[in-house]
């Protein structure tokens, strides 16, 4: 009975690393002369799922800004973070989100009349481009409490 528990616990901490990937996704309005940051269209970045929905929702914002990024979509995906600065005024916009593996979002830096790139990182771990990784990894504690389990059922 006891290997039968350490199995289901093993079988469900396997299902759980093979969970989708997680971004942060949204968009951050940072004025540089105050520490003040403002909305601009949508929600200020929260982590969600990757699926095909996100990542054609993060596309399509990152083509309004940098439209040399456009792909064929792949059944894979990535994060990104994006920081380009607004030339006009003192304000920098960070986009973040999930989008297709394929896609190269910092194949370069950018600058057109009107925006200056200033940042940009790609990865492909949970929440890897949110600005410090929150929380403690799951997968980790999950392995650590089937440790603990098998050893008080020898």
């Amino acid at each position: 009975m006891k290997y039968f528990t350490v199995a289901v616990i093993l079988a469900t901490l396997s299902v759980q690393a093979a969970s989708a990937l997680k971004c942060m996704q949204g968009i951050e309005v940072v004025q540089k002369n105050s520490k003040e940051t403002a909305q601009k269209e949508e929600k200020l970045p929260e982590i969600t799922e990757c699926g095909a929905l996100t990542a054609v929702a993060s596309t399509a914002l990152l083509f309004t800004v940098k439209p040399s990024t456009i792909s064929f979509p792949s059944g894979d995906y990535k994060c990104y973070h994006l920081k380009y600065d607004e030339k006009n005024n003192d304000a920098s916009t960070i986009i973040k989100g999930c989008i297709y593996k394929s896609l190269d979002v910092c194949d370069g830096k950018f600058s057109t009349d009107g925006v200056k790139e200033a940042f940009c990182s790609q990865c492909n771990e949970d929440g890897c481009n949110s600005g410090g990784r929150f929380g403690f990894d799951l997968k980790l504690l999950g392995l650590t409490l089937a440790a603990v389990v098998a050893y008080l059922l020898k």
